[in-house]
């Protein structure tokens, strides 16, 4: 299993998640959704770290946690073995113009 991070283009939120195909896996909720959202990372076989991401992040800021996806301020939460890997000029601008 990959680990995945897609961000929408209505707000920079993010979902981190896992699967076996991440680009399937972003047509899947592209259908369910009316914004833009783009994969802005891909880690082979990292799918084990969902969770431990997951709770990291929320450990941090729950408020800003709306379901399966968080807040765009709530990136620099990732670990930093993670957040170093993201294109921070793509990241930051793609979704705003």
């Amino acid at each position: 299993m990959d680990l995945y991070i897609i961000q929408s283009k209505a707000t920079g939120d993010f979902k981190i998640g896992k699967s076996k195909d991440p680009i399937r896996r972003l047509k899947q909720l592209q259908t369910g959704s009316p914004y833009e959202l783009k994969l802005i990372l891909t880690l082979k076989g990292q799918g084990y770290k969902e969770k431990i991401i997951h709770r990291h992040i929320m450990m941090r800021n729950k408020r800003k946690c709306k379901g399966e996806w968080f807040d765009y301020e709530l990136l620099p939460c990732l670990p930093d073995d993670i957040y170093e890997l993201l294109d921070l000029d793509l990241v930051n601008s793609w979704w705003e113009s």
